[in-house]
């Protein structure tokens, strides 16, 4: 009797996705020291020196240059190599190879200079620090990219402690910094091999359509893209598994693909609010012109925004966990009430059989 009462045991509804959105902003409201580490970061991007990769890019232009003087190609293909000469001259006047301490989003701590793209500020312009060997430059990126998830293992840590905190829940969090740390470095390495797997396969295939029809490789790279999406939208809660409940990477990615399976619907409408907030107010952010000191207001709203929605991520994940875990307990028990059943009358076996 009593195992029945509990296989009809109505599990608690998990918070709304609005509702996870708004606890978010909550705890980011109660806790601004949140916002320190991005907005630190992003003053240092905006005011401080710029690391740059203009030599690099200098000598690259000049071989795109040489390479077009020397080949007898088409107008249309000229343009094109025309056009990327300027994009590495802009990239060459803007870059700061210090954003890369932000290497990807979820991965890092959320940033809006490396969006601005600009050598400018309030003081000047930024003092360039530039990198000139090209052997060199794969070293230094490789070093910003660890560095900066380091520190997207502080602020994490100290974003869990305190939506966790906040919301009462029964999960461990984060163990330590240097434990999140290397599973961040686990991780990145993880992608950033499945994605130069995917891409060298991948630009293999598109060069052989591309060489029967320009349309059938711009086909492709579309459903490649797809793909991409895809997975990265199944692969969404891989960072709040193993800053929440300490899994390691490959159980946190198998964890994340059943609860976006689970709640497919939910999980887009989630993005759909990140983006369209964060997106948003981006605007309302950049409006302020670099070269004035209201570019501040424009950095601290930023680091508001998007503190407040990484723990309405975290706290979207640890309600839909819990539901997910109520439920396959109430499974189990009533898995366990059929088989006792079905044992109960194999042992009292009906008359006349």
């Amino acid at each position: 009797m009593n195992h029945a009462s509990e296989s009809q045991e109505e599990p608690r509804r998990p918070l709304g996705t609005i509702a996870c959105v708004t606890t978010g902003f909550e705890v980011a409201a109660r806790h601004p020291a949140l916002i320190g580490l991005p907005l630190l970061l992003d003053l240092f991007l905006w005011l401080g020196p710029r690391l740059s990769i203009a030599p690099v890019l200098e000598r690259l232009r000049g071989a795109f240059n040489a390479w077009m003087v020397a080949e007898l190609m088409t107008a249309e293909v000229a343009d094109a190599y025309v056009l990327m000469g300027r994009l590495l001259e802009e990239l060459g006047k803007n870059f700061n190879l210090f954003s890369l301490l932000q290497p990807a989003p979820l991965l890092g701590v959320p940033l809006l200079m490396p969006v601005r793209m600009s050598a400018v500020s309030p003081l000047g312009n930024q003092v360039a620090l530039e990198v000139r060997s090209f052997l060199l430059l794969p070293a230094i990126a490789v070093v910003m990219m660890v560095v900066g998830l380091g520190l997207a293992a502080i602020y994490l840590t100290v974003v869990a402690r305190e939506v966790i905190a906040e919301t009462e829940a029964a999960l461990p969090g984060p163990s330590s910094v240097l434990g999140l740390w290397g599973q961040l470095l686990k991780l990145g390495l993880l992608l950033f091999a499945i994605l130069f797997s995917f891409a060298m396969v991948f630009s293999v295939f598109a060069s052989l359509l591309g060489l029967i029809s320009v349309t059938l490789a711009g086909l492709a790279m579309t459903l490649a893209s797809s793909v991409v999406l895809f997975i990265g939208l199944h692969l969404l809660f891989t960072v709040p598994g193993i800053v929440q409940l300490r899994r390691g990477v490959l159980r946190a990615m198998q964890e994340s693909l059943l609860l976006t399976r689970g709640d497919f619907l939910n999980v887009l409408l989630l993005l759909a609010l990140i983006f369209v907030i964060s997106q948003g107010l981006s605007v309302v952010w950049t409006l302020p012109d670099p070269g004035s000191w209201a570019t501040f207001v424009g950095l601290a709203g930023h680091a508001f925004v998007s503190t407040a929605l990484t723990a309405a991520l975290l706290v979207f994940y640890q309600e839909r966990l819990q539901y997910l875990r109520t439920l396959q307990k109430l499974y189990a028990a009533a898995q366990a009430e059929r088989r006792r059943a079905a044992e109960e009358a194999n042992v009292h076996p009906m008359v006349g059989e």
